[in-house]
């Protein structure tokens, strides 16, 4: 019998009552579950396995069979209010389906499941008294205004960046690529596909292929203040890490980060 924490990467439809569910666990990296009578009203598992709930799973481990079957499921911490901030859970879904896709399987993932754990309680926090926006076409969901967010700006970037360090894929941000020198300020230069960055002597004339506000990311990361954009400066690191895992399936959830982000830059 196995007893461990747990966060739930996916869930779908297994019948009319139960679910599949994917979760990474703290002591047996990746498992699938099937969770029969999960849809019931009365179901004992009923808010523990919802995605992106930390909870605590017990369960025999079935060698011969790639679903287990969950014994119990209590919730440890539901991330309410990261639920309630559209921009921060379309950030968390991302997470969660870079690890479920792109893990390592049948290992223990101590490293991925704390970052984790440490990102979605960083974007697990209250929007304050901001303002909020209406969403366009009448809709009933508001936004807070992108200054409450501040606080969170850095933390998708930063867990892009933790993750491409787990996963052996180092990023040197201090220095350049082409003298070695350290970088003072903002980089002139970055190339997702080799993750070079590169100092202004060392640009010289030449165009920059990123934007300013990716470089300006960058520098904000590198020294921990909050970032400005942070969309291009996640985009960036996104586009490093697709190039040195050497194929990416599409990342479904993107679509809808893309989109909330649209909704966030209207109400600026």
């Amino acid at each position: 019998m196995i007893k461990t924490r747990a966060i739930v990467l996916h869930r779908f439809p297994y019948s009319d009552s139960s679910w599949i569910v994917k979760a990474l666990t703290e002591e047996t990296g990746t498992v699938s579950f099937i969770v029969k009578g999960g849809k019931r009203k009365d179901s004992p598992f009923r808010g523990a396995l919802d995605p992106l709930a930390l909870c605590e799973i017990v369960y025999r481990e079935n060698p011969n069979t790639e679903l287990q079957f969950l014994k119990e499921a209590s919730v440890i911490n539901w991330h309410a209010h990261l639920r309630e901030d559209l921009l921060a859970l379309a950030k968390a879904q991302v997470m969660a389906e870079i690890v479920l896709r792109y893990a390592p399987a049948g290992v223990p993932l101590e490293g991925e499941f704390s970052l984790l754990e440490e990102a979605l309680a960083a974007l697990d926090v209250p929007a304050g008294n901001a303002p909020e926006v209406k969403l366009p076409a009448d809709s009933e969901v508001k936004l807070p205004a992108r200054n409450a967010a501040n606080n969170k700006s850095g933390v998708f970037a930063r867990w892009l960046l933790d993750t491409c360090e787990l996963w052996g894929y180092h990023l040197d941000m201090s220095s350049c690529s082409r003298c070695d020198h350290q970088i003072e300020g903002a980089p002139a230069d970055f190339h997702p596909e080799t993750g070079a960055f590169v100092c202004k002597n060392c640009l010289g004339v030449e165009t920059p292929r990123a934007r300013p506000e990716t470089l300006a990311g960058f520098e904000a990361l590198r020294t921990g203040r909050a970032i400005a954009h942070p969309e291009y400066v996640e985009n960036a690191l996104l586009a490093y890490l697709r190039s040195h895992i050497g194929f990416m399936r599409e990342i479904n959830s993107l679509k809808f980060l893309n989109e909330t982000r649209k909704l966030y830059d209207r109400s600026r």
